[in-house]
């Protein structure tokens, strides 16, 4: 099979982008120059993944947000990082890391 035959191709806060079958939203936000703020993930250390919910992205046509470190990219998928509710749940997140931090 070709590589082009492996490549999917999806947009992501208006880039399209192509990337290789397999690649996490994460990952193909990266590729696209696309910054999601993420604390758990990091390529080179095995982690658990999707734990730290940084990552939510909004994707037409899921009913829910998804995280994108570990949420695999499909061809024609539309990926908002921006939308209203993924910065809602990103800060969130950041009110409950500071609310249960050890050190305060």
């Amino acid at each position: 099979m070709s590589d082009a035959a492996n490549q999917i191709t999806l947009t992501i806060d208006g880039v399209e982008v192509s990337v290789a079958a397999g690649t996490t939203l994460l990952q193909a936000a990266e590729h696209a120059g696309v910054v999601v703020p993420h604390y758990c993930y990091h390529p080179g250390i095995p982690s658990r993944p999707a734990q730290c919910r940084m990552c939510l992205v909004e994707i037409e046509g899921q009913p829910k947000l998804q995280p994108s470190c570990v949420f695999p990219a499909g061809e024609g998928m539309v990926v908002h990082t921006t939308s209203e509710a993924a910065e809602k749940a990103r800060q969130s997140v950041i009110e409950f890391l500071l609310l249960n931090h050890p050190l305060d």
